[in-house]
């Protein structure tokens, strides 16, 4: 499990073989990058208490405005950005490959 996003500004975490930091941007926003510095996507809260009395987090896509993600597992959240990244790469590796 990923150290709490509440109780640090900064923190690493692996995933998929490589090293990503959330950094905390302000109260309730953080950046996920990857440790070459490269932007994952962001973690914003959107409710201060859901359901189960705990804050609601949305995922953010990167050039995207709106929540990708949203529930109460940030860390599942923050996965899941990751993934999208790095699948949409796989996906344009491979089609800048079939060009040539």
């Amino acid at each position: 499990m990923i150290a709490s996003i509440l109780e640090n500004d900064t923190v690493h975490f692996e995933h998929r073989g490589g090293g990503y930091v959330i950094h905390r941007l302000g109260p309730q926003d953080w950046v996920v990058r990857a440790d070459d510095g490269r932007t994952m996507g962001s973690l914003t809260v959107v409710s201060p208490e859901g359901e189960e009395h705990e804050p609601v987090y949305g995922g953010i896509m990167v050039g995207q405005t709106e929540t990708d993600y949203e529930g109460s597992d940030w860390e599942s959240i923050v996965r899941g950005l990751v993934n999208e990244e790095l699948d949409a790469d796989d996906g344009s590796m491979t089609q800048v490959g079939s060009q040539h």
